[in-house]
């Protein structure tokens, strides 16, 4: 299985051509990971960046298996509009973009998983999974593992409560939580709460260039692929066996 992740795009339209190349010649078991935060430049305008938002939404209609859509902190202000708010918010956009969201809503997911790799937004931390271990068995069923955590975070969407535990936002993001949730974490964070046995692929944090911290032996660590605000032409792909 071959990966391509695209990175926080933010009204970026220099994912097209290598999405486009990508595809053209990808295996059936083959992915485009999208992680998220589709919106809310502080540089592209409003049309161009809702042209670029629907451009990505009809490309995972016409690749329904082989593109996968996640959620970012920019998404959830316009998708549960108003409940979350976030820097670089469109007031003006806000409408239209609620309507796209909730009518495609099935179309997106907060985690995907392929063995050992979990793609996410921003991390999950093992300080914010300790700190909501009881609160996610209660409200998912189940505890969370490394082999089920994407299912888990996907689980979590479903209710208010659980949208409140992803979007946690601790004081160094500006929140007031004790610790940050999925789509917020930084990975200044993430380095001292590793959860084992996982490599984590995230944006959210831009990066000069793809940054990599992983233990091989023990397959733990992470990957940021936020690094288009700096090297726009640099994409990560990954080779996998599932």
């Amino acid at each position: 299985m071959r990966i391509l992740v695209v990175p926080d795009l933010h009204g970026r339209t220099n994912w097209r051509q290598p999405v486009a190349d990508f595809l053209a010649a990808a295996a059936a078991t083959d992915r485009v990971i999208f992680l998220g935060d589709y919106l809310d430049s502080f540089t592209v305008a409003d049309q161009p960046m809702l042209d670029n938002f629907i451009d990505v939404l009809l490309l995972r209609e016409r690749e329904p298996e082989r593109v996968i859509l996640l959620l970012g902190n920019h998404c959830f202000p316009y998708l549960f509009y108003p409940a979350f708010q976030c820097s670089g918010f469109r007031p003006q956009l806000a409408p239209a973009l609620h309507i796209l969201f909730k009518t495609h809503q099935a179309l997106f997911q907060v985690a995907w998983q392929a063995g050992s790799y979990l793609f996410t937004h921003a991390g999950v931390s093992d300080m914010w999974l300790e700190s909501n271990r009881l609160a996610i068995r209660l409200l998912v069923g189940h505890h969370a593992r490394p082999d089920n955590i994407a299912d888990t975070l996907n689980q979590l969407l479903a209710s208010e409560q659980g949208r409140q535990l992803l979007w946690q936002v601790s004081g160094y993001n500006g929140g007031r939580d004790r610790v940050d949730g999925p789509l917020w974490v930084r990975p200044v964070h993430l380095s001292r709460g590793l959860l084992p046995r996982l490599i984590q692929v995230v944006g959210h944090t831009p990066q000069p260039h793809i940054h990599s911290e992983i233990n091989e032996a023990t397959q733990t660590g992470f990957i940021v692929a936020d690094c288009h605000d700096h090297s726009p032409d640099e994409f990560l792909t990954l080779q996998l066996t599932k």
